[in-house]
């Protein structure tokens, strides 16, 4: 007959003070919000690489310019998605409020980059059109000469 088992190991006795209250405040790990921002630029270059395909068909594009507008796209779809995710994460109300300040976050975040894009690609083909006048003009006056 075998000796009987021993445990040296017994439940803990209840702690002498309650335990500590968790903070109200919920931590987002910087690689959950990068994870879903990650997806959310493949969506979105995929998104907008689908949209492009249809440009390029109709001679509207080159495939070029429809995997850089799409790239260009897509990075900014995953930085609405992350910016998102991270607010409503940190909102910690229930599903509907989750759900309004996701939405909220993400909406805003887009219309921001739109924006930002669009005055840089005005003051880029302003600064082109101003060179090409300048250029029109050089080549003007060596053709007089």
């Amino acid at each position: 007959m075998s000796a009987p088992i021993r445990q040296y190991h017994y439940p803990s006795p209840p702690a002498a003070y309650p335990p500590a209250a968790r903070s109200q405040t919920s931590y987002t790990a910087p690689s959950a919000v990068l994870n879903t921002g990650m997806f959310g630029m493949v969506v979105g270059t995929t998104v907008a690489l689908g949209a492009n395909l249809h440009r390029v068909g109709d001679d509207g594009m080159t495939m070029g310019e429809a995997f850089t507008d799409s790239l260009v796209k897509g990075a900014g779809a995953g930085v609405a998605t992350a910016a998102a995710v991270a607010a409503a994460r940190a909102a910690g109300g229930s599903g509907f409020v989750n759900l309004v300040v996701l939405l909220g976050t993400a909406t805003g975040v887009g219309y921001l980059l739109h924006t930002v894009g669009r005055q840089a690609a005005a003051k880029t083909t302003a600064s082109a059109v101003v060179d090409a006048a300048a250029e029109k003009t050089e080549r003007t006056k060596t053709e007089k000469k």
